[in-house]
């Protein structure tokens, strides 16, 4: 009888290639005309945009643009502080060999430094040094041998492959909005300066066809109130949405991966029943980010022989990662950090904006660890006798890890970062207490690289054993299996298994012996 093969059909996501680039977006900012001159820049703030991204030939085009928020002081306003929006866009290529128009690719970005100057009191101009990390993927379809049937000494050596086969991911957004009221003992509203919102997932559910998440949008307000010395004040608030994002063939109990953003910000100041102006308006668009993956197993065959008969196989090595564990973690990073030395001791600190920057993300036994910096702004008002606003900048270090269980040195991590929220105390004029709560979602997995069989056929020649002898002593070698001993000597492994009473096939130590019969076979 004929051998016969049955096939089936792996369909790996592959990443094609990775890489990153840098852009320099530069341009000059005018203050509009309703603003006072620039006497003194208090701080810059970039956020970036992407507007479109393309796989071409052996690269992705990226476009996006910087949104700039300018504080700055004024010696002829009336207010401590202002502010300004602009922005600048941007046009780069990542190389990455391999890529291929329509294959799927994921772009990530981040401001690395701004730097600014004060041509006249009328303009600024910006230079920003904006970070593009990119990825191409592709589905890579490998036709393998599930089975080989055929031959009645036909030895098979089957293994399974676990990998994650990535179901479906799609974006979304939602707009959310809400109106409040400001408490009564804070005063009117003069002027929103700025309003700075970070979107925080709670919980998330995948379900048939989609991916439910539930999160909250944290924003931080300041504004200059309509007082007597138009004096500055933060708000925070809270506010939570629900949204689904829609993928084709997910179900429960599979696995996602969300990212969250908040963008567009927008708000506006109202007055209540007693005509005051303390309604307070805001709308931002939350864009989510979902992929949804399954872990697939597929059993293939990885060698066949006969000890009777030649066999043709055909074989290919296959390359897929596999899922190790994700796990999330929350770390508090506390500092305590001293004013530079040339600037006016604190009165009252308004506002921390921070960033967390990663550095290096390793792993070791059971564990991903992080280090990186926490870029920290920190806004106040001075204790001099006319308390002005100032400004100062701050990295803190740090370091933390989180547990994931059966991860090793060597193994592929993925680390994406997002501040929970900040809390921050004036501990005396010259320091300041910073507390940055940090989330950390972790993802491990490990290449793995495994010969399998894509065709066999019979060869018309039989395997010739005349001259070998009757009894063969063979020492085990490091690496040794009793497959390979078995297919070497074209025997089996259960006649090996028999004739050295092996108790445990799975387990061989170098310098043992291994008896190996000569099989007769007798026809009368």
């Amino acid at each position: 009888m004929a051998v016969e093969v049955m096939r089936d059909l792996l369909k790996i996501d592959q990443i094609i290639g990775e890489g990153d680039t840098q852009a320099l977006v530069e341009g000059e900012i005018l203050v509009p005309d309703v603003k006072p001159d620039i006497s003194r820049i208090l701080s810059v703030d970039g956020n970036i945009n992407i507007t479109s991204k393309e796989a071409v030939s052996d690269k992705i085009v990226v476009d996006g643009v910087v949104n700039f928020k300018i504080l700055y002081v004024s010696e002829v306003g009336d207010y401590p502080i202002y502010s300004m929006n602009a922005s600048a866009g941007f046009s780069q290529n990542i190389d990455i060999a391999g890529t291929v128009p329509n294959m799927d690719i994921d772009v990530g970005t981040d401001i690395e430094h701004i730097d600014f100057d004060i041509i006249n009191e009328r303009k600024i101009s910006v230079k920003t040094v904006v970070n593009l990390s990119g990825k191409s993927r592709d589905v890579s379809k490998i036709e393998v041998l599930r089975a080989v049937e055929g031959l009645e000494d036909l030895q098979v050596l089957t293994n399974s492959i676990y990998y994650n086969d990535i179901v479906g991911s799609n974006k979304s957004e939602t707009i959310i909005r809400e109106s409040f009221e400001i408490d009564e003992n804070l005063p009117e509203i003069a002027e929103i300066l700025k309003c700075d919102a970070f979107a925080v997932e709670k919980e998330k559910q995948v379900t048939d066809g989609k991916v439910i998440i539930n999160g909250i949008v944290k924003t931080n307000t300041l504004y200059v109130a309509d007082d007597d010395r138009n004096s500055l004040f933060l708000l925070k608030h809270e506010i939570p949405f629900t949204h689904f994002v829609e993928i084709i063939g997910t179900m429960k109990d599979m696995d996602s991966k969300v990212t969250l953003k908040a963008d567009e910000v927008y708000t506006d100041v109202k007055e209540n029943i007693d005509g005051d102006r303390k309604i307070f308006e805001i709308e931002a668009m939350v864009k989510i980010d979902a992929t949804v993956s399954d872990v697939e197993e597929k059993n293939v065959v990885v060698d066949a022989y006969s000890p009777s008969h030649g066999l043709k196989m055909d074989k290919k090595v296959v390359a897929f990662y596999k899922g190790v564990g994700r796990n999330t973690s929350n770390m508090v990073v506390k500092e305590m950090v001293d004013i530079p030395s040339n600037q006016p001791q604190i009165f009252k600190i308004f506002s921390v904006n921070a960033k967390p920057i990663i550095t290096d993300a390793s792993l070791v036994e059971d564990k991903t660890i992080i280090e990186g910096v926490i870029e920290a702004d920190v806004l106040y008002l001075s204790k001099d006798k006319d308390q002005q606003a100032h400004s100062f900048h701050q990295e803190i270090p740090f370091r933390h890890f989180v547990e994931i269980d059966g991860v090793r040195e060597g193994m592929k991590t993925d680390v994406d970062l997002h501040i929970n929220d900040v809390d921050y105390s004036l501990i005396n004029p010259e320091q300041v207490e910073i507390k940055v709560n940090v989330g950390a979602n972790c993802n491990a997995s490990k290449k793995i690289e495994m010969e399998v069989l894509v065709d066999a056929e019979e060869l018309d020649e039989a395997v010739d054993l005349s001259g070998r002898p009757s009894i063969t002593i063979y020492y085990v070698q490091p690496g040794d299996t009793l497959w390979k001993i078995a297919k070497r000597y074209h025997t089996t492994v259960a006649n090996l298994v028999e004739t050295n009473t092996i108790q445990n096939p799975d387990k061989l130590t170098s310098g043992d012996q291994i008896i190996i019969q000569k099989t007769f076979e007798y026809k009368f």
